[in-house]
């Protein structure tokens, strides 16, 4: 269940049942959970991406993440500046601002946050 505190939850620390494999953990190079590995794969492709934007804990998540900064902030405006800090630690661009605020008003505050959620500049350490 995605909607449970139980899934709230880095996934290192996640309760895994080794002889069953998990797609979305498995899309995303994690170990077979049967066999000891010294170390992971890494591979970026497009069956991760579509994890990420499509998954349902991804969806759940994103859910979520849109009501803590619909309480948090009170416009449009102002919940996707709350996003992108607690996301991404700044502001976003001006540009960035306007488009996502479009998209929130087409789209609604959780496929924004699943939007955010998915940006190059969240998912990847540089």
């Amino acid at each position: 269940n995605h909607d449970s505190a139980a899934s709230d939850r880095r996934s290192i620390y996640r309760f895994i049942v080794r002889s069953q494999q998990q797609p979305f953990m498995t899309a995303l190079d994690c170990a077979d959970p049967s066999i000891a590995v010294e170390k992971r794969n890494e591979s970026l492709s497009a069956l991760q991406a579509l994890a990420l934007l499509n998954n349902g804990f991804m969806i759940s998540v994103s859910k979520s993440f849109a009501e803590r900064v619909t309480k948090e902030a009170g416009t449009v405006e102002e919940q996707i500046d709350r996003a992108y800090q607690l996301t991404l630690s700044r502001a976003p661009k001006e540009t960035e601002r306007k488009e996502l605020v479009q998209f929130a008003r087409e789209h609604g505050m959780a496929n924004t946050c699943r939007l955010i959620l998915n940006l190059n500049e969240f998912v990847f350490a540089d």
